[in-house]
């Protein structure tokens, strides 16, 4: 029976039901809908699922995961509950199918005006006629106002500007801008310009040329055009340069003269390889031997082969600063020569130069040339493309209305299904169609509907094995190569023929067929049926198996007297002798009696004891006591005789059945969820009659025509013959014993003259 609970803000009065063992609300109505942010969340059935479910379609999903981390949490669901109420007069309409909204039922100007322009861009008509908005139909206006040239993206394309102004100067300029980088994607997945892109390229572009500019005098660039490859070739050999004039110093201030100074051991390791030019240890080596003139001669056949190339390329870029150098008097005989004072008025004549490359502003603007960063900087309409792309990014409020309306038609088509699936657990218990399960497994003659994809078996079974309902993992296969597994719960029949291998069939939501195979079994009892009749089974199965055992005892002693008997034969016929000189053939005598018996190894005949059969006698005897006392303490008790026989059955299957109980009364849904992710805030019970409804039993269709003859059965017996027989003999034992004077008084009589 439903209970009211006051749990809000405000005295709002919720209905709760006990489902699945556990009080769970009732929505009855769209104002328990827009309260259930203001529920206790200790109430609720669960507080998180993984970011799936049967049902429930993707952009849903997405719009439910705001942080987009996979889950979906209470808070989620608290904000869309939030944003329908904020959206929407009435939350009714979620309890009945359907993926459209009434424009009446809109709650502000703003959200009315984005429904009607919809319906005008599906329509195509100025003022629409229809007053509902369906799903198909925003995804319909949406498209079609993202292809518009200003849809509210803020993004502007080199196409769209030519269409818009008719300027091939500006369209040019934009296309130049987004091909050099400064672009973003807009909705439609073309590239275009945006406010932020704009104003970085203007920047870079005034920065770069005027960087540019301050590079225009022969102060910073000695070489005019030619000091950029002058400074390439500079850059390259100048620490290997001042390396050389350190060691030149070094070898006047030690007196040694045209030495490696410590290079030798290097030098000598090198020659002991082989050597090519431009290794890393012949590079690592001197461009050349020291000298003590501080004198470096670039025309040396001495060079360093692996930096000849280098040092080569350097003087010949780098001419001009030589003349220079020598005009001004310093010591170059030739200009192949570098002396340490022509070193230096080198490096300080393009030391300016280095400085202002490294104030080159970053980006990659200057890539197009001083000539057309002026010409697009002095373009006069370029003045109009922010006002462009403004007018572009308005139409962003009308499209987030848009957007805001379709949120409200997939939140009216899928919240009420999530709702009975997170706040409380009604699609599984009233209508067992739980987002969480994921088809229907057919195997052993059941049909079982508890099923559940598992991503990791065996990180899932640790914890599912606490839920205490018998769980069947099997790993799914398609021919396509599709591969999946399934935890699979059976809550009826029994588990004599479930074991790992066995196949079955499993038809997922979509009505496809997968291949399952048991991988994995977790055993918990499954009904008390089964529990009743374990026992006896048990009981067979160790007769069977003690009998087996007896049997294949029983065979290798026959096998090995076989044996024995054969080599005795084969000894016989070949006249082998027995030792101690007695043949084979002697080895049977005559009994007093007349018959002959087999001795032994020994000699000795081997004889039935008769203390041996006097014991047989004895426990045969003793058997049929038991048995008779038995019968007789049963005829004894009269009427009362079913019920004694109620109380031994009782006493051999009420220990499991019991246990079966107690295991049973425990089985929770919480554990198989939880292992999968979920977050089931209570214990979501599953009692036998509900496990009954879970898994369903082969079962021969109702008014069925059902043909006994079997032709390959077996060859029947006359049981009913063998029954009256048994009756016979019991009645005869009872009037024997007196149990039934008062239906025969003559036994008493009869069981007077036995006695005498």
């Amino acid at each position: 029976m439903a209970k009211k609970v006051d749990t809000a803000p405000g005295g709002y009065k919720w209905s709760f039901m006990r489902i699945g063992g556990v009080d769970q609300v009732v929505l009855r109505n769209g104002d328990d809908i827009a309260h259930i942010p203001h529920l206790d969340q200790k109430l609720w059935a669960a507080l998180a699922m993984p970011k799936k479910g049967d049902g429930i379609r993707p952009e849903t999903l997405d719009l439910l995961d705001a942080d987009k981390d996979g889950r979906i949490r209470a808070p989620d669901i608290c904000a869309a509950i939030d944003f329908a109420s904020a959206g929407l007069t009435w939350l009714d309409d979620f309890f009945s199918a359907g993926d459209s909204i009434k424009i009446s039922n809109l709650k502000t100007d703003a959200l009315t005006e984005a429904a009607q322009k919809i319906l005008q861009i599906v329509s195509k008509e100025s003022v629409p006629r229809a007053q509902d908005v369906s799903l198909n139909d925003t995804m319909i206006a949406l498209e079609r106002f993202a292809e518009e040239k200003l849809n509210g993206d803020g993004v502007v394309s080199p196409e769209d500007v030519q269409s818009i102004t008719g300027s091939e100067a500006l369209a040019r300029a934009v296309k130049a801008m987004v091909e050099l980088g400064y672009a973003r994607p807009d909705i439609r997945g073309k590239t275009g310009l945006g406010k932020e892109e704009y104003e970085r390229f203007i920047s870079d572009a005034k920065a770069w040329l005027e960087w540019n500019a301050k590079g225009n005098n022969a102060a910073t660039k000695p070489l005019r055009d030619a000091t950029d490859a002058a400074w390439s070739a500079f850059v390259v050999v100048k620490d290997k340069i001042d390396d050389w004039f350190l060691r030149s110093r070094l070898a006047l201030l030690t007196g040694k003269r045209e030495e490696a100074l410590g290079e030798e051991e290097r030098l000598k390791a090198l020659f002991a390889g082989k050597i090519e030019i431009g290794s890393p240890e012949l590079l690592a080596l001197p461009i050349a031997a020291p000298k003590t003139s501080l004198t470096l001669d670039l025309e040396s056949a001495a060079l360093n082969p692996g930096w000849a190339g280098a040092l080569e390329t350097f003087r010949r870029t780098t001419a001009a600063l030589w003349t220079e150098s020598a005009s001004t008097g310093a010591t170059s005989t030739k200009q192949g020569t570098v002396s340490a004072a022509d070193w230096e008025a080198i490096k300080a004549r393009l030391a300016p130069y280095g400085a202002w490359l490294a104030e080159k502003p970053a980006g990659e603007v200057g890539a197009l040339g001083k000539d057309m960063l002026t010409e697009i900087i002095g373009t006069p309409e370029l003045a109009t493309l922010p006002a462009l792309i403004q007018e572009d990014a308005s139409k962003d409020t009308l499209r987030e209305r848009m957007l805001d309306v379709q949120k409200l038609v997939l939140l009216r088509r899928d919240l009420m299904r999530i709702l009975r699936n997170f706040v409380n657990f009604s699609d599984f218990y009233l209508d067992r169609k739980g987002i969480f399960q994921s088809g229907h497994l057919f195997l052993d003659a059941r049909e079982c509907e508890l099923c559940i994809d598992v991503e990791n078996p065996s990180a899932h079974a640790l914890l599912a094995s606490m839920s205490n309902v018998y769980l069947v993992y099997c790993d799914c296969t398609r021919k396509d190569g599709s591969k999946k597994t399934i935890a699979a719960g059976f809550t009826a029949g029994d588990a004599d023929n479930l074991f790992v291998g066995r196949n079955g069939v499993f038809y997922d939501k979509d009505g496809l067929d997968w291949d399952a195979r048991i991988t994995r079994i977790i055993a918990q009892p499954i009904s008390i049926r089964q529990a009743f009749f374990s026992p006896y089974k048990l009981l067979a199965r160790s007769i069977e198996n003690i009998v087996q055992r007896r049997a294949a005892t029983a065979e290798s002693s026959t096998q090995a007297k076989l044996n024995s008997q054969a080599e005795s034969a084969v000894a016989t016929v070949v006249g082998e002798k027995k030792p101690g000189g007695v043949s084979a053939a002697a080895s049977s005598v005559a009994t007093p009696a007349g018959t002959a018996m087999s001795t032994g190894p020994s000699g000795m005949s081997k004889r039935m004891d008769v203390g041996t059969v006097a014991a047989i006698g004895v426990a045969l005897g003793s058997i049929g006591t038991m048995v008779t006392n038995l019968l007789v303490g049963f005829v004894g008790m009269g009427a009362w005789l079913p019920i004694g026989i109620l109380v031994i059955i009782l006493l051999i299957s009420g220990p499991s059945m019991l246990l079966a109980y107690l295991k049973l009364r425990k089985r929770n849904l919480g554990p198989i969820l939880d292992a999968e992710g979920w977050a089931v805030n209570g214990r979501l019970k599953i009692n036998v009659p509900f496990g009954g409804a879970l898994t369903h039993l082969a079962a021969l269709p109702p008014g069925v025509e059902r043909k006994m003859t079997d032709p390959f059965g077996e060859k029947k017996r006359p049981w009913g013959l063998y029954i009256a027989l048994a009756v016979v003999v019991v009645l005869a034992l009872l009037w024997v014993f007196g149990a039934v004077d008062w239906i025969l008084p003559i036994a008493a009589q009869f069981g007077t003259v036995i006695g005498r």
